[in-house]
């Protein structure tokens, strides 16, 4: 199975993208031109480097591939640097969206966040891009796990970013030993990213078209 990952220099895609190869997926990794020169991955050959609204260069990296791989996200320390949440995470969206159009490329997978639509600019704009992805015409699946967390030995994302396990993470496994607690504190207890890895390989796989996949459902699959 062929298959494009937007965000593969970022501290989710680090992880996925040794376990995708392994698993015998043959992958298209994005890079944006200004991380290109800070990460090796540039230097890949399954690599291309653009801009995600250039979407002839897009399309075109699209072709072939079977589905399309979205773990764009930016955060508010990287604000400073120009990034936004409308510019990073809604318009990589719309882009991945149209280029998948033009490529024939037929589904879609969007790593979202547990909550997302509701309170918050943070979570506003993860409905957002869910909402492009669901009217799209494609097929799709959303996961929404809650905090993200790097495995130990990975390696950091393009931006330095590792995922350090919250304070809060031992109050919720206590949770979910309380009776008809346990599906709620798996959708929000923190996810190591090589489980959530595991998830979306699985539903590479085995489709879950329409899923809107949270904590409980990630586990299961990549656990």
């Amino acid at each position: 199975m062929r298959v494009f990952v937007a965000g593969a220099t970022g501290a989710t895609g680090t992880v996925f993208v040794p376990e995708a190869t392994r698993s015998g997926f043959e992958l298209l990794l994005h890079v944006r031109p200004q991380t290109a020169v800070r990460s090796p991955l540039a230097q890949d050959p399954r690599a291309r480097v653009f801009e995600l609204n250039d979407l002839a260069a897009l399309a075109d990296a699209m072709a072939g591939c079977d589905a399309v791989i979205s773990f764009v996200g930016t955060m508010r320390d990287r604000f400073t640097a120009g990034d936004t949440y409308a510019s990073s995470d809604v318009g990589s969206a719309r882009a991945l969206v149209e280029g998948a159009r033009r490529a024939g490329v037929p589904r879609l997978l969007l790593l979202s966040s547990v909550g997302a639509g509701g309170a918050g600019a943070y979570l506003r704009m993860k409905g957002e891009c869910e909402a492009i992805v669901r009217d799209s015409g494609l097929r799709y699946s959303i996961f929404r796990p809650s905090v993200l967390v790097t495995p130990e030995g990975a390696q950091a994302g393009s931006h330095g970013s590792r995922r350090a396990p919250p304070a809060f993470g031992g109050l919720l496994g206590a949770l979910g030993a309380l009776p008809g607690l346990g599906a709620f504190a798996e959708d929000y207890k923190p996810i190591p990213l090589d489980v959530l890895a595991r998830a979306f390989l699985k539903v590479l796989e085995w489709p879950k078209d329409g899923a809107v996949l949270t904590g409980r459902d990630l586990w299961r699959l990549g656990g």
